[in-house]
């Protein structure tokens, strides 16, 4: 039902340190016996000898493997030859459905088969069946398994002694499975998810689970601010001063943003935004729209939001997570001044000469602890027309165990 200990380990994170993984399938690849057949098909269609070859159609098998290399194209991504392909392909696989073997070359090879045997399995993932996973498998590794293969996986972690043997830990076996998972658990109670962050945050093999669900909570939290409580208030984090800076909690000083700061408590409408899709029509000047990032790994930041007044156009970016050392990606700039520029031509469009500026802020648990976010490499470049930097902020949220701010009271569908 899940992925072996046995197999060969599937990495802890799935944004970066993933070269030789690749590598590995594709070396792997080459003995699946489709491989030679889709080879050649392949290599025809992408640099064929004359006009003659039939254009692929979406319901061909081959259908998603060349759209996949299509948007690569379009990304400028390096492709001379058919074992550049190959590499797309596997990376591709690999971020849609985890590192298993057999995933990874269904994904290639069989992808609308293995995409609906995932769906399949994310739609029966019952959170209950989750935490009885977890109990077995903290308590003896024991195979009492009753979610879907389809959802989560084993894998390796350091262990805390560094003479000790590695241990395992349980995670969702992709980044885009983990954020299928995620929008399916915004729709449990705001309790339920309080109670499910609670359990999984007590052992240290599901640290992963822990912070998918305090994802799924914040999102809850900005897009449905019905509250008996007080809305968590932004404190101004503390920049190194260098380059790239970082931001720390320690010393913190509270600053209050409004009406600036970040969503305010009241119904917002969740917009998902990709960013293939480069005019980021959705994006408006509506202050009561809720952004979340549609794609499988963002190196930078989950969500943003636009508050316009009459004087500054404000972009909070926001970075969702339980680890006390987050760092990002310098990729991540680029899709901030994407937005920049939507946002100066919706200016242009309506007559208006105002500020623009970008706050970032990084949301994490309430639980006494000090927080950095270190800014990737890039901070001070491409800064001239559409400037990236801003202040940094932290919004701590309350969570169950802890004796900080009191537990906010957020209805529930």
């Amino acid at each position: 039902m899940f992925c072996s200990p046995f197999l060969p380990p599937i990495p802890v994170t799935f944004d970066g340190g993933l070269l030789l993984t690749v590598l590995h399938l594709c070396c792997s690849l080459r003995l699946h016996p489709e491989y030679n057949d889709f080879r050649s098909r392949l290599e025809k269609h992408l640099w064929p000898s004359d006009a003659s070859t039939t254009p692929i159609t979406g319901g061909c098998p081959m259908g998603p493997a060349l759209e996949v290399l299509r948007e690569a194209r379009r990304s400028q991504a390096l492709m001379d030859n058919v074992d550049d392909a190959f590499k797309i392909l596997v990376q591709n696989a690999t971020e849609e459905f985890g590192f298993i073997p057999r995933d990874v070359y269904d994904g290639i090879f069989r992808f609308h088969d293995a995409e609906s045997r995932h769906t399949h399995g994310l739609r029966r993932l019952d959170p209950a069946q989750l935490e009885e996973m977890v109990q077995s498998f903290s308590g003896n590794y024991g195979p009492a398994f009753t979610v879907s293969h389809c959802v989560a996986a084993v894998f390796p972690r350091p262990s805390a002694h560094p003479l000790n043997s590695d241990d395992w830990a349980i995670g969702f076996k992709s980044v885009r499975i983990a954020r299928q998972a995620m929008e399916l658990m915004q729709f449990q109670g705001f309790e339920r998810l309080r109670e499910m962050y609670e359990f999984f945050h007590r052992f240290p093999e599901t640290s992963a689970f822990a912070g998918w669900v305090f994802e799924a909570m914040v999102h809850r939290m900005f897009s449905d601010c019905r509250q008996s409580g007080p809305t968590p208030q932004p404190i101004r984090m503390i920049s190194d001063g260098y380059d790239p800076p970082v931001f720390s909690t320690d010393p913190p000083s509270s600053t209050s943003l409004s009406p600036f700061g970040p969503p305010r408590a009241r119904i917002r409408a969740v917009t998902q935004v990709d960013f293939a899709d480069r005019q980021l029509d959705d994006v408006t000047f509506d202050n009561g729209k809720y952004y979340i990032l549609t794609a499988t790994t963002h190196p930078l930041f989950d969500s943003f939001t636009i508050h316009v007044d009459l004087h500054t156009v404000i972009i909070s970016v926001f970075r969702i997570t339980i680890s006390q050392r987050h760092e990002g990606s310098a990729e991540g700039y680029p899709h901030i001044r994407k937005i920049i520029r939507r946002v100066h031509k919706l200016l242009k469009e309506a007559g208006f000469n105002v500020t623009v500026k970008i706050r970032y802020f990084l949301v994490c648990p309430d639980d006494g602890s000090q927080y950095q976010w270190r800014m990737p490499v890039g901070w001070n470049e491409d800064t001239e027309t559409h400037d990236h930097r801003g202040d940094g902020f932290c919004i701590r949220v309350p969570v169950p165990g802890h004796h900080g701010t009191p537990w906010l009271g957020i209805g529930s569908h």
